[in-house]
């Protein structure tokens, strides 16, 4: 798909590392933020879960320009929403260059 179909913009929340106990731990009172501009994001599923409340979880997948700054932990802002980029982040070339992206997973629960 190209890229100029790619008309949403999202937040990007990084968080700072620190070391407690002795192991690198994410200190989201520290966080970064900032924007990337012209992605898509489609959905993906979603799934419940019933123990003592009801759990959901909302997938989706999210495309980027291949230059996009997004890695493997951080938090996206999407329409208010607030979902975690779960995996690795991928960015792929394309054979002409034109239509080379970043995609990534994004995951968000409630409940």
């Amino acid at each position: 798909m190209p890229l100029s179909f790619f008309r949403d913009s999202i937040t990007v929340q990084r968080a700072a590392t620190t070391t407690k106990n002795g192991m690198q731990v994410f200190d989201w009172d520290h966080a970064t933020t900032h924007t990337i501009d012209k992605i898509q994001i489609a959905g993906g599923g979603t799934s419940r879960e019933y123990e003592r409340t009801l759990n959901v979880s909302d997938t989706r997948t999210l495309r980027a320009s291949y230059d996009a700054d997004i890695q493997a932990g951080d938090r996206v802002i999407w329409n208010g929403d607030v979902y975690e980029v779960n995996g690795e982040v991928f960015h792929t070339k394309s054979p002409t260059g034109r239509v080379s992206s970043t995609r990534c997973q994004l995951v968000r629960w409630t409940g």
